[in-house]
């Protein structure tokens, strides 16, 4: 594992942004996020390897005990893929918060948070590839 991973979540880190080099930063960070933003109060992370920000991008969604996820990089649709869960409990899409802006993902992507985690924990030690411990839908 030659790279950490850049994470943005709060408007100063648009110039200084968290950065976890190991899998126990990453899950102390995400739990963190997950007390600091309680269920109900949806939030999104921005995650990019550190030493190469425009290989891909893993948009991190937490809510309480759930979570979304959606990457883009080589290989994926030119709109990404969102996590999916096959049997959703939402019947419209949900609404995760960057910052100030919202952003929708589809109704079946809300996944336990114990597989964001794992996922998020599998972007760092691959160094940015797309999680293959999730399943992937391509469309909203």
């Amino acid at each position: 594992m030659a790279q950490g991973l850049n994470v943005h979540y709060l408007v100063e880190h648009a110039d200084n942004p968290v950065t976890v080099n190991t899998p126990d930063e990453v899950r102390t960070l995400l739990r963190a996020v997950r007390d600091a933003y309680p269920d109900g109060r949806p939030v999104l992370l921005t995650v990019v390897v550190a030493d190469d920000p425009w290989k891909s991008e893993l948009s991190v969604g937490i809510d309480g005990d759930k979570g979304v996820l959606h990457y883009s990089g080589e290989g994926t649709p030119p709109n990404g893929v969102y996590s999916e869960n096959p049997t959703p409990s939402n019947s419209s899409p949900v609404i995760y918060y960057y910052v100030s802006a919202d952003t929708e993902f589809p109704a079946n992507a809300e996944i336990p948070f114990s597989t964001v985690e794992a996922a998020v924990v599998e972007y760092l030690t691959t160094e940015g590839e797309q999680p293959a411990a999730v399943n992937w839908q391509t469309t909203m």
